[in-house]
């Protein structure tokens, strides 16, 4: 290297460290004619701004998670920063309550033979009519095994396998963990119905995996928590005797799960909303709204902006979606939107909703494709995903640097 190329980039690492360690600032520069003496350019005698860490810090937490994972090859205090837990827990913060969804994105199962998925900006599928995708290396190699998507938690994404085990998955750092397996007695007939979320007092990630085998009378739905902390499972109580989950994943609100499930009396069946609160350890019914019970199809549960939500067709003609605006609270329920079916369904129904943005548009599907509907007008849109078509399965993330490994 030259002596001047040397001294350039000499030059520049001294200003980045000052930028970045503005409390180890270091001498100034000589004067502008001492580095001309020097075959140094003009523009190394300009002084950088003096930054403070708290403001460094609030424009970093800002950042995309791709952005800083490249910074943290800046420098070593970069590199501590963003790997700090304070950092991780503000940037997270920050990007889960992001109203204008820069961090938002939705991971797709492709209905190919082959276990296919790909992932694409949620703000690109509102505002766009065209969206670039990118494939994403499932980190279990399982080319012709579909596994389900359980549900997303703080950007991590939950995968059941075979039914026993599950896949803790960040894909915007690409880190996993998979769990021990459950250790259940299957038999043809058995399920197991999952469900991941976050216990805010001992702040650790939980799956759920409630078994149940039909084969046996009067048989109990058995219990186990899969703890991140412990990486283990543990039998908790059994679920509430004469229930049964039919939906295949629970819903996390407010320190709970929650599941559709059916609760047999006599020879008729009732349709309820178990709650499992995740740090208690203890069930609850939750009482779902005064719906059309008599012309609806059987509910199922989702969430939207942070509150469980129930969705079911109504007379096949209309997709309805209540909202619990405060958990809980069963006056909370309001009916948030009905949509149409255009023109009414033969043998499928919407699936989701997946988002909802802040003027009321309602991201779902419908056979296999990714709709928006906007209830201000009436009128749909079909986003088109490049490179990709045909969804079997979709769950809404937030891109975050939360990991599997360091609980």
């Amino acid at each position: 290297m030259s002596s001047q190329g040397y001294k350039h980039r000499v030059g520049f690492t001294r200003k980045r460290e000052r930028l970045i360690n503005p409390m180890e600032r270091t001498s100034p520069l000589p004067p502008s004619s001492s580095l001309q003496n020097q075959n140094m350019p003009m523009t190394e005698s300009i002084q950088l701004p003096f930054i403070p860490d708290e403001i460094v810090v609030e424009i970093l937490s800002r950042l995309p998670v791709r952005s800083l994972l490249k910074f943290r090859c800046v420098c070593k205090s970069w590199l501590t920063l963003i790997s700090d837990p304070y950092f991780m827990k503000k940037h997270l913060h920050l990007s889960t309550r992001s109203t204008h969804l820069s961090h938002h994105r939705i991971i797709l199962s492709a209905t190919t033979a082959e276990f296919h998925l790909k992932s694409c900006s949620v703000s690109s599928l509102f505002n766009n009519p065209s969206t670039v995708s990118e494939d994403l290396n499932y980190p279990v190699k399982n080319k012709f095994r579909h596994d389900g998507i359980v549900g997303s938690c703080n950007g991590l994404l939950c995968f059941a396998i075979k039914g026993d085990c599950v896949l803790l998955w960040n894909p915007s750092i690409r880190v996993s963990k998979k769990s021990p397996p459950l250790g259940n007695n299957w038999r043809p007939g058995c399920f197991t119905a999952f469900g991941l979320g976050f216990d805010h007092v001992t702040q650790d990630y939980k799956v759920v995996a409630v078994f149940c085998d039909p084969n046996q009378f009067f048989s109990e739905c058995k219990v186990k928590v899969y703890s991140l902390a412990t990486n283990s499972w543990r039998k908790i109580q059994d679920f509430p005797h004469g229930f049964s989950p039919y939906q295949n994943s629970g819903k996390f609100v407010s320190g709970t799960l929650n599941w559709a499930a059916n609760h047999s009396v006599g020879s008729s069946s009732l349709w309820v909303i178990v709650s499992l609160d995740l740090h208690k350890e203890t069930y609850r019914e939750v009482l779902p709204p005064d719906y059309e019970k008599e012309d609806c199809s059987t509910p199922t549960l989702g969430v939207l902006r942070g509150c469980l939500c129930m969705n079911y067709d109504y007379k096949k003609t209309h997709f309805v979606v209540w909202m619990m605006k405060d958990y809980g609270i069963s006056e909370s329920w309001v009916k948030l939107v009905t949509i149409p079916y255009l023109p009414n369904p033969e043998d499928f129904s919407y699936s989701g909703p997946y988002y909802i943005s802040e003027n009321g548009e309602v991201l779902l599907m419908f056979e296999f494709d990714l709709i928006l509907y906007d209830p201000r007008d009436n009128s749909f849109k079909y986003p088109r995903i490049e490179s990709g078509k045909g969804w079997f399965d979709a769950e809404v993330y937030v891109e975050t640097l939360v990991s599997p490994m360091k609980h």
